[in-house]
């Protein structure tokens, strides 16, 4: 019996270490909702997340919902563990916020127009600036106070 216990007991402390996120989640497109507009997630190219101190995650489905998410909740960068895009040249791939070149362009049509996208590669988005030159390069901090 006491065997049977210690088993039940470890499986269970498995399941809890297992199950607690503490890292971005895959997003599961044309599934889930953004946390902020509650729009479906659709775009490969646009979806974000925010991932906090705790593992909770944030999706959303562009970089507009992401920030005014964090200006409403009163949040700032600080606040999460993770801040995390899709790449415009890696749809679905997920790229942390410190590796991500930005771009904003009027072209981009993102999902609620804040036509902004990261890309996981610098040189593809100096190649994108090139094709339009509407676009311009951003840093976070400046994506922060245009989305604001």
């Amino acid at each position: 019996m006491l065997n049977i216990l210690k088993i039940i007991l470890s499986l269970l402390a498995i399941f809890v270490v297992t199950s607690c996120s503490s890292g971005p989640e895959t997003i599961n497109y044309g599934k889930e909702n953004c946390e902020f507009c509650k729009m479906t997630i659709m775009d490969k190219k646009f979806g974000t997340e925010l991932v906090s101190q705790k593992g909770k995650v944030f999706k959303f489905d562009d970089a507009a919902c992401m920030v005014k998410y964090m200006q409403v909740s009163n949040q700032d960068d600080a606040q999460f563990k993770f801040i995390v895009f899709n790449g415009v040249d890696a749809p679905g791939d997920l790229l942390g916020v410190e590796k991500a070149t930005f771009v904003n362009s009027g072209e981009m049509r993102s999902p609620m127009l804040g036509n902004i996208g990261a890309f996981k590669d610098p040189n593809k988005a100096k190649e994108y600036l090139k094709s339009d030159t509407t676009a311009q390069m951003m840093s976070w901090e400046e994506v922060k106070s245009k989305l604001e």
